[in-house]
């Protein structure tokens, strides 16, 4: 039986390399972190709180089903809190090097322990393959607009308004029109302790820097971690003087020169 869903898939940028160059120690390590925003036992069907989730090598799908029996019980936010898991495991992940691609989408679909399946986990995929292109996670236009008009979507306790302001703290619109996971901007926010803001985008700059390597030429490598060094830059650059003084760092500490990365450089 179909059920409508939001549902997220997701991809593991790098896992080969991560195979080839890694320990299964250190692999663990790094899928354990995955892990951490899996179901619980209790959840496991996407009737709590917590999604379905199903992990397959460098694949996630999270599910949930917007008639779950908590959500109808008491509608909790059901898009908010999918984003703030994701700003929060993409976060979790920079420490890790890796980096994810994704997408999101509202459809029916049909699952159970060992099988997942519909147009609206298509949507969801194709998102993904076809949209992201780069380190980030795709939200369908679909599922902000009708989180205006269906109660489902939205916490019980909040009016459109409220819930469309809670959003737009974890979302934002690219050059390209499309809305992604602002992961890095939110994920400083969340941080219990904001003195290690400046390590969280020391390490944001270290795995771009060790994911692009040593290429100078354009390709689809690259291109990833260009898009994810423009992205990086951005938010650096808006961080205010004080901020910078507070920490005893200058722009020139976080930033990604062409220097260290040739192939984003800007004309003087």
């Amino acid at each position: 039986m179909y059920r409508r869903s939001l549902i997220t898939f997701i991809d593991i940028l790098g896992f080969k390399h991560l195979i080839q160059t890694s320990t299964d120690a250190q692999i663990t390590e790094k899928l354990a972190t995955l892990r951490r925003f899996s179901a619980t036992e209790d959840d496991e069907d996407g009737e709590g709180f917590e999604p379905k989730v199903i992990q397959f090598s460098d694949s996630i799908i999270r599910i949930r089903p917007l008639e779950g029996a908590s959500n109808k019980s008491f509608p909790y936010g059901l898009v908010f809190h999918e984003l703030h898991d994701l700003v929060l495991l993409q976060g979790e992940l920079i420490k890790h090097g890796i980096c994810l691609r994704g997408g999101i989408a509202l459809g029916d679909v049909h699952f159970d322990a060992q099988t997942v399946f519909g147009p609206g986990f298509v949507r969801a995929y194709e998102l993904e393959s076809g949209f992201a292109n780069f380190p980030r996670i795709v939200v369908d236009p679909e599922v902000l607009n009708d989180l205006m008009t269906d109660e489902r979507l939205r916490a019980q306790h909040h009016g459109v308004a409220d819930e469309v302001d809670a959003i737009r703290k974890l979302v934002r619109k690219d050059a390209d029109g499309i809305f992604f996971v602002d992961y890095l901007h939110a994920f400083l926010t969340e941080l219990d302790e904001p003195e290690s803001q400046p390590d969280v985008l020391r390490d944001h700059k270290q795995l771009i820097l060790n994911g692009m390597g040593n290429a100078r030429g354009l390709n689809t490598v690259p291109a990833k971690y260009l898009w994810l060094a423009n992205y990086h830059n951005g938010l650096v650059r808006s961080l205010s003087r004080k901020w910078y003084q507070h920490y005893d760092l200058t722009l020139a500490d976080l930033e990604i020169s062409s220097k260290e990365m040739p192939i984003n450089f800007e004309w003087p």
